[in-house]
């Protein structure tokens, strides 16, 4: 995508900004703030400002508070993107001086087009501290008289809170290399973020189409359920739409054989129970701010291993290690 400004989108900021800033000076100096995340608004912001004939600083991001930043930089005003959720506008007010600040929220998740609206707003607004001192006419000064109560800004609205809360639906096969095919399962998963990194998942594994092992004995017809608890760490913001994470967890394991016996055998049922320990690694792309699609992979390994026997033969064996791979959808609860 080029960074030159359209046609449209110059006219529609010229007509904002009049004739624009004079050369020169910190009159046509707008710092510039923010990190790769925010790369389609800033790179929109910096096109449109230096076709307007601005010089467009792109300083270090300031420090937290710090509201004389853009006065520092010898600027008449700074945008910096904040936790990639909003646009912050520090302007220098000549008139009355001192530094005025406004927000504009960036949509969640965003696209290019988004990206160019936003921008428009911020340019919006600092029409009014670049137009006026041009446009104020040269009048005498009035008689002195009070000065009327000032208006208190309207307060800036509340970031919305990262989600908590997550469940996780999904078809899952799960497989291991002890003479068993692979089996078919349903996944269901719950999650809890109290930090936007770090938070606590457990998932459990049902079974919905097993595998069979067979022999001269007979054959057995092999179901296997497990529950994993433990941690989630996820490695981007909420609000990003591609979102990879990991985790690690550990619970039971239960693996129920049903056995149906060739003449001169009985059949048999038993179910085996083990600790299961495995590692996850995830990825969550959102189509909606409350849906998102999500393929899983585990691997892990079963403590103590089952064993497939038939008359006191081993057959089969399953969890050393096994796999399972699930795609499905997650839902961020409100």
């Amino acid at each position: 995508m080029s960074l030159s400004v359209p046609f449209a989108t110059f006219a529609l900021v010229a007509s904002l900004l009049g004739t624009g800033p004079a050369p020169g000076g910190a009159s046509d100096r707008i710092a510039v703030v923010g990190d790769a995340d925010d790369e389609a608004i800033v790179r929109q912001l910096r096109a449109e400002l230096s076709a307007l004939g601005f010089e467009v600083l792109a300083p270090e991001a300031p420090a937290e508070g710090d509201e004389l930043w853009a006065d520092d930089l010898g600027a008449v005003a700074a945008i910096r993107v904040v936790e990639h959720e909003a646009l912050e506008i520090h302007i220098a007010d000549r008139v009355a001086g001192k530094s005025v600040r406004h927000r504009v929220a960036i949509p969640q998740p965003h696209t290019e087009e988004d990206a160019r609206i936003v921008a428009m707003r911020a340019i919006e607004l600092l029409r009014a501290s670049l137009r006026e001192p041009q446009e104020a006419p040269v009048v005498s000064p009035p008689p002195p008289r009070p000065s009327p109560p000032s208006t208190p800004s309207t307060p800036s609205p509340p970031r919305p809170a990262a989600p908590r809360f997550f469940i996780h639906l999904a078809p899952a096969v799960a497989g291991s290399p002890g003479g068993l095919g692979p089996s078919l399962h349903a996944l269901l998963g719950l999650r809890w973020m109290p930090h936007r990194h770090l938070g606590l998942a457990i998932q459990a594994l049902a079974p919905t189409v097993g595998t069979v092992a067979s022999g001269p004995e007979g054959t057995a017809r092999i179901h296997t359920a497990l529950v994993l608890a433990g941690l989630h760490v996820s490695f981007v913001r909420s609000s990003a739409r591609w979102q990879p994470d990991a985790g690690v967890g550990i619970g039971p394991a239960f693996l129920r054989m049903r056995g149906s016996a060739a003449p001169a055998y009985g059949d048999a049922t038993e179910v085996v129970a083990s600790a299961a320990f495995a590692a996850r690694f995830g990825l969550a792309v959102a189509v909606h701010p409350r849906v998102r699609l999500r393929l899983d992979g585990h691997i892990g390994a079963l403590v103590p291993r089952p064993l497939v026997r038939f008359a006191g033969r081993t057959v089969a064996d399953w969890g050393r290690p096994f796999g399972i791979g699930a795609l499905g959808v997650e839902i961020v609860l409100p």
